[in-house]
């Protein structure tokens, strides 16, 4: 795998989240607010963590995943996607009718709004659901291999010490 393709998987698990969540602000509603007061630590936490991976297993020179990058990679990239697609399709009610912000690049919030949440709410609810599962089976996916990663790197060098 290139070092490029490598660089790129790194700063995509940093900013590709924040990319996310700016697209989301395009329908902000009640889901949001929720967010807000709720798992937003949890998310926090999670955020940080995938910028310890992209440090560690992107984004210095010293390899971690060793011949599990491929892996590291696809998962990376799979968790992405899902967060991405979910700024892009996941609905928001509550008092803004607005839905997704798909809904609303396509009109959600005018004349036609009606009919735009008529022909698109089934295929928003089918992505959604798809995105969430993909990010979050991504996520896992990384973090286990980020954390075998760690327990290789360390055994190698108790080996190291004992063998020198």
């Amino acid at each position: 795998m290139s070092r490029q393709t490598i660089l790129i998987t790194g700063i995509a698990l940093i900013v590709l989240p924040l990319v996310a969540l700016g697209l989301k602000l395009f329908s902000f509603g009640w889901l949001m607010v929720m967010l807000m007061f709720g798992p937003v630590f949890v998310m926090i936490i999670g955020y940080v963590l995938q910028i310890v991976i992209a440090t560690q297993g992107f984004l210095v020179r010293r390899d971690l995943f060793g011949s599990a990058l491929r892996r590291a990679t696809l998962a990376s990239w799979i968790s992405l996607i899902g967060i991405v697609l979910l700024g892009i399709f996941v609905p928001d009610g509550g008092d803004s009718g607005y839905g997704s912000t798909f809904q609303v690049w396509l009109g959600a919030y005018g004349e036609n709004g009606d009919a735009v949440h008529a022909s698109t709410d089934a295929l928003g609810d089918v992505v959604t659901f798809i995105a969430m599962a993909a990010w979050i089976v991504g996520f896992v996916w990384l973090v286990a291999e980020w954390i075998a990663a760690l327990v290789r790197r360390n055994r190698a060098r108790k080996a190291g010490v004992t063998a020198g």
